[in-house]
């Protein structure tokens, strides 16, 4: 009876060691000593040393991340859209953005991983795995998405302390958001023209834009197009739609609340338009990239609930929990403008 009893503990023991050595967290699990396996946004997974001591970002969302979670300092190559925290400016750029990346540079650096977005093209990808370099390609927007990111590079640079107290600061507004607007009735949801980048370029449900929409008690306009796309349309097109609030999203940084009023105004004065609910009662509003993705996502989620629902979140000031943000993860006074008005 004690030989089996002992035996059974045995076999209890190494199947609880078993469980500990893997960790599902952001889609992270233990490879082997030394590194650690990400399942990316394509659903491949990605041995990675851990901690890393080199990355190359070609998002500026994950640059953004890294530095939250006080892994700037890993940094040795960054897209051109990179710039925040003002650190980065002194890191090398290896390419516009993960659509054009420098892959002769990208391999000369020599990093421990490289980070890059869905714009990254699959041949590109080979070529920089190819020279032995793992490759994580992220897709931000979505709360949860970004969530997992932040989780998955907590992972690699070995800093899941600091990257749960991230997590818990998005969810913490995140879930304000979804409780006050779960109830809502498809009458009580106004519908949404987002754009993005240029006018009448209209974002569709299942992209970044589209499901941030969905996510403060909104009804993306082109409900009945192509998921997952954006598609182009025209002022008798929206017209038509009677859309009850537009938003005009910029991209970049840095941007002067004289150009987002510049936007705004050409949008209020688009021909076709003026009997449209969103200009006659002037719902229409420009937010910049700086805040759709990555660490600063859930304020735009913010700006948004706060447009469509005013009675809901009064009590809500986006720019305040902004504040906070920086103050508490980059160790930064906020400035420059986000949104307009």
């Amino acid at each position: 009876m004690i030989t089996t009893r002992i035996i059974t503990r045995g076999i209890f023991c190494l199947f609880f060691l078993a469980v500990l050595s893997f960790t599902g967290c952001g889609g992270a699990a233990a490879a082997s000593s030394g590194t650690v396996t990400i399942v990316d946004y394509t659903g491949k997974s990605v041995e990675v040393p851990s901690p890393v001591e080199t990355v190359i970002s070609l998002s500026s969302y994950a640059s953004e991340i890294l530095c939250a979670l006080d892994g700037g300092d890993k940094i040795v190559g960054r897209d051109s859209y990179s710039i925040y925290p003002p650190d980065l400016e002194d890191v090398t750029i290896v390419g516009q953005s993960s659509y054009s990346p420098n892959v002769e540079l990208i391999l000369e650096l020599d990093p421990d991983v490289i980070i890059a977005d869905t714009m990254l093209s699959d041949d590109n990808r080979e070529k920089i795995e190819s020279g032995g370099l793992p490759v994580i390609v992220i897709r931000s927007g979505d709360p949860k998405r970004t969530m997992t990111i932040i989780r998955d590079l907590g992972t690699i640079l070995d800093r899941n302390e600091r990257a749960e107290e991230l997590v818990a600061f998005i969810d913490r507004y995140h879930s304000i958001v979804e409780e006050r607007t779960a109830d809502l009735d498809e009458e009580d949801k106004p519908v949404v023209l987002g754009e993005w980048a240029s006018p009448w370029n209209a974002a569709t449900p299942g992209t970044g834009f589209g499901d941030k929409i969905a996510a403060a008690g909104g009804i993306c306009i082109t409900a009945d197009e192509t998921p997952g796309t954006y598609v182009v349309v025209s002022s008798e097109w929206v017209a038509e739609r009677k859309p009850n609030v537009i938003i005009f999203q910029k991209s970049g940084k840095n941007h002067t609340r004289e150009g987002l009023e510049e936007t705004r105004d050409e949008i209020l004065s688009r021909p076709g338009l003026s009997d449209v609910d969103a200009v006659k009662d002037g719902r229409v509003y420009v937010v910049t990239s700086g805040v759709m993705g990555g660490a600063p996502s859930i304020i735009s989620d913010l700006h948004f609930a706060k447009w469509f629902h005013p009675n809901l979140f009064g009590d809500i000031d986006p720019e305040e929990v902004h504040e906070e943000l920086v103050q508490e993860f980059f160790g930064l006074e906020l400035e420059g403008v986000y949104v307009y008005p």
